[in-house]
């Protein structure tokens, strides 16, 4: 009797830049293990209850300085302390509500950040708030730099402003820089290595500090200018030493790119630039936290309600939801629907990762003992590509066995035969027996397959075993005996 034995590390792929057809990956991370190749759940959020309660509005950014985590909601300030989770409002902005950026300053006796309109301080020890009056009057662009005492700030002209030498108080009209190698308009700065980046919708430009006494501090590193831009400037992440970002090349169109050092590589597979094909970008968020000795990469797509991360140790892309209430679309029995991974903006506190809700404003932490999402689901899930066992002869499915870790919770299984239009009802595999296996599962010429748990466990799953027999069925013919 043939059997498959399918992998469940399966890859992100899509025909069409949508993720409800063809195989990938839902809610965990690929991990190598003395040759084999494990499909791991994510860990889970637990929500940090904030008293009183922050706003429940759209989030902004959150930070942690000077003892204290600071989060912005609905152009509220709030000062949060990180072991009772009291909260106390500082202050209010003003601008349209859109992601903030933030930077400790020299001495760190400033938070500096900004709402992409207006620039504000909190001070050290009082953390009172305060608002900065730069020479910038036409909207900032995404990111905030500081580097040798100076934070500097971009508008979408190409220009970058200079505050003050080891004063992020104090700001001239004057101490800028432009960046006009192209001819296009800025979308985003960030620090890298000792430069100031200035990304363009075509271009991306390297500065470094050249002392310069007068105006700005920068000067153009012309050797480094690379031709390939930046379609939002949110997704412009900067970690350990590296920058990701989703970039466009006047040539090759859009994809996710990795700045190491001074040259830039692709990151996504031509899947994964399907999906971007889809998205207007109107509204991005990223950030890279780092879970369980993984680095990842992990950006929203905001208009086609979809998250993507890559995975810096394995070098694959996955898909992170998180639940929402309702039924529409979830394909799931129960009252959630997935949606976009909604925690949105990254903080740390000494060695607590800590999330805000870009939806809410909710604050989560990240739980390696919690496998739920603030008590909802986790939907941590397999689709396989269409497989037809190197024939396309009518299979008939007598076992399927689920290889993996031992664990009290009931995974589900179903296949669709029709490409993925029409699927069969769920049925339960309940992954703590010997053997965690169903029997009789039809009969298909091209079969793909889906593996679902929802409950709130670690799991470590590594591959399907599947038996089956080959024939036909005619008329007049009659099916293979089918094992028990």
């Amino acid at each position: 009797m043939p059997i498959d034995r399918i992998p469940l590390t399966q890859l992100i792929e899509t025909r069409d830049g949508t993720l409800t057809k063809d195989s990938k990956n839902v809610n965990g991370y690929f991990e190598s293990s003395s040759g084999r190749k494990e499909f791991i759940k994510r860990p889970g959020l637990i929500n940090l209850n904030p008293s009183p309660a922050l706003a429940s509005s759209d989030g902004q950014g959150v930070a942690y300085y000077d003892g204290s985590i600071f989060a912005v909601v609905n152009n509220t300030v709030y000062q949060i302390d990180p072991t009772t989770y009291a909260t106390t409002t500082i202050g209010t902005i003003t601008g349209t509500v859109k992601q903030c950026y933030f930077t400790i300053t020299s001495s760190s006796n400033y938070l500096f950040f900004h709402n992409q309109t207006n620039c504000y301080t909190i001070a050290k020890t009082s953390h009172t708030l305060a608002t900065v009056t730069t020479p910038v009057t036409s909207g900032i662009v995404p990111g905030i730099c500081y580097l040798d005492s100076y934070v500097f700030i971009g508008d979408p002209n190409g220009r970058i402003y200079s505050c003050a030498v080891g004063d992020p108080t104090s700001w001239n009209a004057l101490d800028y820089i432009s960046a006009e190698q192209e001819p296009d308009n800025s979308g985003g700065i960030c620090k890298h290595l000792n430069y100031v980046l200035a990304f363009g919708q075509w271009s991306l430009e390297f500065f470094y500090d050249a002392a310069n006494a007068t105006a700005s501090p920068l000067a153009a590193a012309t050797p480094y200018k690379i031709e390939i831009g930046c379609v939002n400037g949110n997704s412009i992440v900067q970690f350990e030493q590296t920058v990701a970002w989703i970039g466009v090349s006047q040539s090759t169109g859009t994809g996710i790119y990795l700045l190491d050092g001074t040259s830039p590589s692709k990151i996504s597979t031509p899947h994964i630039d399907r999906i971007l094909g889809n998205s207007n970008f109107s509204k991005v968020t990223a950030y890279a936290m780092k879970i369980n000795g993984h680095m990842f990469y992990l950006f929203s797509l905001h208009d086609l309600n979809t998250t993507l991360v890559f995975d810096f140790n394995e070098q694959v892309w996955h898909n992170w939801t998180m639940w929402a209430v309702g039924t529409s679309g979830s394909g799931v029995p129960g009252i959630y629907a997935e949606q976009y991974f909604r925690p949105s903006y990254y903080t740390r506190v000494n060695n607590t990762i800590v999330l805000m809700d870009d939806d809410n404003g909710s604050l989560y932490s990240i739980s390696d003992t919690q496998y739920t999402d603030a008590g909802a689901p986790i939907y941590y899930k397999v689709i396989t590509n269409i497989l037809d066992s190197g024939t396309t002869k009518r299979k008939f499915y007598n076992r399927v066995e689920l290889v993996g870790d031992k664990v009290p919770a009931t995974l589900q299984v179903r296949h669709t035969g029709d490409d993925y239009k029409s699927w069969s009802n769920y049925r339960s595999v309940d992954l703590n027996k010997e053997r965690a296996q169903i029997h009789q599962n039809g009969q298909d010429r091209r079969r793909a397959w889906e593996f679902l748990c929802t409950e709130n466990q670690p799991i470590r799953l590594v591959a399907a075993e599947v038996d089956f027999n080959i024939g036909e069925i005619e008329t007049g013919q009659v099916a293979p005996q089918q094992a028990n």
